[in-house]
């Protein structure tokens, strides 16, 4: 998903999250609205343009009842939501999201819930999308711990045949790393020494 495919996925969702009913809380109480039907000597007298609005308002998005499709957009975008992992940057992006729907202005939101200027809010939401797109870029098997497996061997290739390997080597043979047998007992501070007294002597004789 790119960016503007996120944009559009999260608007929607706010969209069809606008229209689900409120049960965070108790109803309030409020009047019963019977509705009014218009008989067709009211409707004689509108314009145009208000018929029209009339005969259409039941296609009207806003009216229109949740679809299966709707939901599944909806119930989508909270999953994704969940690549973000900072929390105030998804409270940002979905705040965002309601305001592009036609809910709470985003500054207001900025200002009034979290105490933030529009600028922070802006920069939030917009690492969000950020954070969302690069998890569906990235490979799927980048972050995959995988352990070794346990019916495989991790040593070196001929480290199960060491028993049965022989070398041959001769009797007088010294081993390979038996050059640095003289360093064993080596002291700088007598080496130095011993340099300063050959170069004394070489003074001595060219005196």
């Amino acid at each position: 998903m790119n960016h503007d495919q996120i944009i559009e996925l999260f608007v929607r969702a706010a969209q069809v999250d606008r229209k689900l009913p409120d049960t965070a809380r108790p109803s309030r109480d409020k009047a019963i609205n019977y509705g009014y039907i218009h008989d067709t000597a009211d409707i004689n007298g509108w314009s145009a343009e208000d018929k029209h609005a009339n005969n259409w308002a039941w296609l009207d998005p806003k009216n229109l009842r949740n679809s299966t499709n709707d939901m599944g957009i909806w119930e989508a975008a909270l999953d994704v939501m969940k690549l973000v992992p900072c929390v105030k940057k998804r409270r940002a992006l979905w705040a965002w999201s309601v305001s592009e729907a036609g809910g709470q202005f985003f500054a207001k939101w900025c200002r009034d819930v979290e105490g933030i200027t529009r600028q922070l809010g802006d920069w939030r939401k917009n690492s969000a999308i950020e954070c969302i797109a690069r998890a569906f870029d990235r490979k799927p098997l980048q972050h995959n711990e995988n352990e070794a497996e346990p019916d495989f061997t991790n040593t070196p290739e001929t480290d199960d045949k060491r028993s049965i390997i022989g070398v041959w080597r001769a009797n007088d043979a010294k081993p390979i790393c038996g050059f640095d047998e003289g360093l064993q007992d080596f002291s700088w501070a007598a080496t130095q020494n011993e340099r300063r007294r050959q170069r004394e002597a070489r003074k001595r004789e060219a005196a």
